[in-house]
């Protein structure tokens, strides 16, 4: 797992440094004469099914009060984008002070910059 992250908002930001450093553990497997299991139709393959593909989850932290205190209408929100709510403290968790962490809920069948636009857009 690859995880970049940082306060503000400079999405441009985190989303290169994470692809400058998956860039360099794919280089360095390379360079050791080893190969990361990758289809061309399917991307990286791992052992959780939910991560084949590129397995990017692009997340922002929000404070959402009013949402913290009907759910089911901020799951309903994120469903019409393709997206996912998760508490301040992981999937299925509290949203502390209405913190949520909102996320692509697809992984497949689009690119990194595609699955990253859907989480800005």
């Amino acid at each position: 797992r690859i995880i970049a992250m940082e306060n503000g908002g400079d999405i441009k930001g985190v989303f290169e440094r994470f692809c400058k450093l998956s860039n360099a553990i794919k280089e360095a497997s390379e360079s050791n004469g080893k190969k990361l299991m990758e289809d061309k139709h399917l991307g990286f393959l791992g052992t959780c099914p939910s991560n084949l593909g590129t397995g990017l989850r692009a997340s922002v932290m929000v404070v959402l009060p009013e949402l913290n205190k009907d759910v089911h209408k901020l799951e309903e929100i994120c469903n019409g984008f393709d997206l996912q709510p998760r508490g301040s403290s992981g999937e299925h968790s509290a949203a502390v002070g209405g913190k949520w962490d909102i996320s692509n809920k697809q992984r497949l069948g689009f690119s990194e910059v595609e699955l990253v636009q859907k989480m800005i857009d």
